[in-house]
């Protein structure tokens, strides 16, 4: 299962090496583009590294989440005492042109520091991101590497002191590293035992909180919900782990998950007693050794997905960005759609399989597919949607459900 799971994450992180850094490669100024608001910090959606923050925002996506991003500890202070600033600040004003809200990964390695301890990696087929550099270890001072983030956070956090010039959209929420019980081979994220990923994740938290004690920690991805990562991540909250982040977040790499591992990170979560938020910060869709290819089945996987996922808890779910081949297609227009329908909502239900009724504001949002009867809720003239965005005016006696999901409103 593994080495079928670690194929089509390649496959997925090829994509990614390709779409990583097409921000820093557009030569924007920074003349703002869409004013700041405040309340997209509680949208529902979010982007990887987006190609075009334009097109991004056009789908009324106001998050990203830079991977492997610039917020790494080598790029940053790139020998003791000496910082460079100019990546970091790069990704931040292209970001807040556009009213876009960032997760900053923190990467807790700089060789300088981890020479002094550790070896480097050797890999048969050459790192992932080498970027990250050659060590990709627990620090080896970490008094140092709490000051790094202490600095890093205070850069960003938007209260006028030490802040970056002409900062509009302050960082908020960090990441602690990515996915680091995967260390194998090619795709090492990290490498070391629970107890060290630990170490990181409480120093972290204590430097991101004594810089800014508004902002919230995001503990670092869990790979999936299979065996040899959900060991990794047992061992980290019986540690303790589970007192050194805000909010904990989940990964669904082509899954068998229905929901892309939300109901499935929830329960998990929940062995531990865990009851903290949690958000799904990568997303490609598609059952393992199973090829979806069909644009409109995609479509209908993609809100279906989503919706369960938000329904089990998933506060955010970020997607790795649209692809356009030719044109806008079917998973464009979902994807609208869904944003349109439901982001920033305040509750979630499910009424039975299929059928779920969302709140926003003041307004009513179900989402329906299967083959059951309609929920009682719905009666009289009623306006639907489906994935692709076309809406009609109907009674709800004449709706009949299918596998297509449809969003129904009360007129």
């Amino acid at each position: 299962m593994k080495t079928r799971f670690l194929s089509i994450v390649f496959s997925f992180l090829l994509i990614l090496s390709v779409l990583y850094g097409c921000t820093e490669q557009k030569k924007d100024n920074d003349t703002i583009s869409i004013e700041y608001d405040v309340n997209t910090l509680t949208s529902r959606f979010g982007f990887m590294h987006p190609d075009d923050f334009q097109d991004m925002t056009d789908l009324g996506i106001f998050w990203q989440r830079p991977h492997p991003g610039p917020f790494i500890w080598n790029e940053i202070e790139t020998s003791q005492g000496v910082f460079n600033w100019d990546r970091c600040d790069k990704e931040v004003r292209n970001s807040q042109k556009y009213g876009v809200n960032i997760i900053a990964t923190i990467w807790p390695f700089a060789e300088w520091d981890q020479s002094s301890c550790h070896s480097k990696i050797t890999s048969s087929g050459g790192l992932i991101f080498d970027e990250l550099g050659a060590y990709r270890q627990k620090p080896c001072d970490i008094a140092l590497y709490k000051n790094f983030i202490s600095k890093l956070v205070e850069r960003y956090d938007g209260d006028g002191i030490d802040d970056m010039a002409d900062l509009i959209v302050p960082i908020k929420y960090w990441e602690v590293s990515n996915e680091p019980s995967m260390q194998s081979d090619w795709l090492v994220f990290f490498i070391g035992p629970a107890q060290d990923y630990f170490d990181i994740l409480n120093a972290t938290y204590q430097g991101v909180k004594n810089a800014d004690s508004n902002a919230m920690v995001v503990k670092g991805g869990m790979a999936g919900v299979m065996e040899d990562n959900t060991e990794f991540w047992d061992e980290v909250f019986d540690l303790g782990g589970d007192s050194y982040f805000d909010i904990g977040n989940i990964h669904s790499i082509n899954s068998d998950s229905l929901a892309i591992n939300g109901p499935e990170y929830k329960q998990f979560l929940k062995k531990h007693d865990i009851d903290k938020p949690f958000w799904i910060t990568e997303v490609e869709l598609g059952p393992l050794g199973k090829d979806i290819s069909a644009e409109e089945e995609m479509a209908d996987k993609m809100v279906t997905s989503f919706v369960i996922a938000f329904a089990s808890g998933a506060e955010k779910i970020f997607h790795p960005g649209i692809m356009m081949k030719s044109g806008k297609e079917d998973t464009y227009y979902a994807l609208k759609t869904i944003v349109d329908k439901i982001d920033y909502f305040s509750s979630v239900e499910k009424l039975s399989e299929g059928q779920y009724k969302f709140s926003i504001d003041t307004n009513v949002v179900y989402v329906l597919w299967g083959e059951g009867n309609i929920t009682d809720e719905i009666t009289g003239q009623i306006k639907t949607t489906d994935v692709s965005g076309i809406e009609s005016i109907i009674y709800s006696d004449e709706l009949i459900l299918s596998s297509s999901p449809i969003f129904v409103e009360k007129i």
